[in-house]
C-alpha cells in the first residue's frame, strides 16, 4: 500500500517506495553484507521495479524508503501483514549510522501503532544478530519462539511488542536519538 505522507524523524524520513527507487533498492538488496539475514534478491532492476509496482498495490503491506534529512537513501523498512490488531515489522536494510537505523525502526513502529492503530507489532531477527535483537529488547519486545529457517540456514528469534510496553521504553531511546541529532 502507499502512505501518501512522509514519516518525519530527527535524523531520518520514511516515505513509500516508488518505482523510481528500483535501482537504489535493488543495489541495497544485492549487498551481500547488508542482507545476510534476509532472502537473497534474484533478477534484475526491472524485476525490482515490477516488485515495487506490485508492492504499492498490496493490501496491508507498506514498504518505505529511508532517507537522511537531505533526501539521500539510506535504507528500507517494511510494515506488513497488517490486521486490525497487529502488524509485522521487517524488511529492514540500514546504511545510516546506528542512530539513524534505530530511529528508522522506531518510526516504523510508531507508524504501526499510531497511524495504523494496531496493538501488537511482531518482529524477528537472526539469533546471532545481536545489534537488532538488542534494540528489539530495549523497546520492550518479548521473545515467544525460536526456529531454524532452512532456506536461510540459521536460527531466528520471534518477538512481539505490545503497544503499552513500547510506550514505556520509547522515550529513553528517542532522547538518545535527539541528543545525537543536536550534535550534527
Amino acid at each position: 500500500m502507499v502512505y501518501d505522507k512522509s514519516v518525519e524523524g530527527y535524523t531520518v524520513r520514511l516515505r513509500s517506495v516508488t518505482e523510481e527507487d528500483a535501482e537504489v533498492t535493488y543495489a541495497m538488496r544485492a549487498d551481500a553484507q547488508k542482507v545476510k539475514y534476509m532472502h537473497k534478491i534474484s533478477g534484475t532492476v526491472e524485476d525490482q521495479r515490477e516488485y515495487i509496482r506490485k508492492q504499492r498495490q498490496k493490501e496491508n503491506d507498506y514498504l518505505f524508503l529511508v532517507t537522511d534529512l537531505e533526501g539521500k537513501p539510506i535504507g528500507m523498512r517494511g510494515i506488513y501483514d497488517v490486521t486490525e490488531k497487529s502488524a509485522e515489522s521487517g524488511r529492514t536494510i540500514g546504511y545510516g549510522d546506528a542512530f539513524q537505523n534505530m530511529e528508522a525502526l522506531i518510526l516504523g513502529i510508531d507508524f504501526a501503532f499510531d497511524t495504523l492503530g494496531v496493538e501488537t507489532v511482531y518482529m524477528d531477527a537472526a539469533a546471532d544478530n545481536s545489534s537488532v535483537r538488542g534494540i528489539q529488547q530495549k523497546i520492550g519486545a518479548v521473545e515467544y519462539e525460536r526456529k531454524v529457517l532452512d532456506e536461510l540456514g540459521m536460527e531466528f528469534v520471534y518477538s512481539k511488542l505490545a503497544k503499552e510496553d513500547y510506550k514505556v521504553n520509547r522515550d529513553a531511546i528517542m532522547k538518545l536519538i535527539m541528543r545525537h541529532a543536536s550534535r550534527k
